[in-house]
């Protein structure tokens, strides 16, 4: 990915922070390339000698070689290089519910979702590759509600679906399933 400076004025030095460790002090690097997937804060700091200003921007860096057909959206994380699919739905007694809307923070293993407001985070769902520990991916998840919801974990690759499952008015159980999907040999 290549990067501009819209800067005005006279700008004399730059330092780009790419949400990874790695850095640039060009004025527009022309690329930069992230080594897993997930959401990066990228940090723009101008001076001219007196002054200094910051602009920073998240976004999703998704997969360069995906090995699913998941595609990322305003309620769908794509997990593990973009083959595992995952959504949720929430409702409430009433029967009034939504779609969960994806937090822009986590990681190519792990999403957070949130149900209404932007700072209240309801949901953290994980998956990890234990193909070599017993053969199977595995799901983990943490709600900090008591409001029904269905989280839908999709294995694009396979088309096998995962649903966890949550009644409106019962805290919310930890899920620590570590047989999800079997992995291919």
């Amino acid at each position: 990915m290549s990067f501009d400076d819209g800067s005005t004025g006279a700008v004399t030095t730059w330092r780009w922070d790419f949400g990874d460790g790695r850095t640039s002090r060009f004025q527009s690097p022309r690329s930069h390339a992230w080594a897993s997937p997930g959401f990066y804060e990228v940090t723009l700091t101008v001076r001219n000698g007196t002054n200094e200003s910051t602009a920073s921007l998240t976004f999703l860096v998704e997969a360069a070689e995906p090995a699913g057909t998941c595609v990322a959206g305003a309620g769908t994380r794509c997990l593990l290089d973009s083959r595992y699919e995952v959504t949720v739905e929430w409702n409430n007694a009433d029967g009034a519910g939504g779609g969960a809307a994806v937090v822009h923070a986590g990681t190519n293993e792990s999403a957070l979702f949130r149900f209404f407001d932007a700072d209240n985070w309801e949901m953290l769902i994980k998956l990890l590759d234990g193909c070599s520990a017993n053969g199977h991916v595995w799901v983990f998840g943490a709600a900090t509600t008591d409001l029904g919801y269905v989280i839908r974990v999709t294995d694009t690759a396979t088309g096998a679906v995962k649903e966890y499952r949550n009644e409106p008015g019962m805290p919310a159980d930890a899920i620590t399933d570590v047989a999800a999907f079997r992995c291919r040999p």
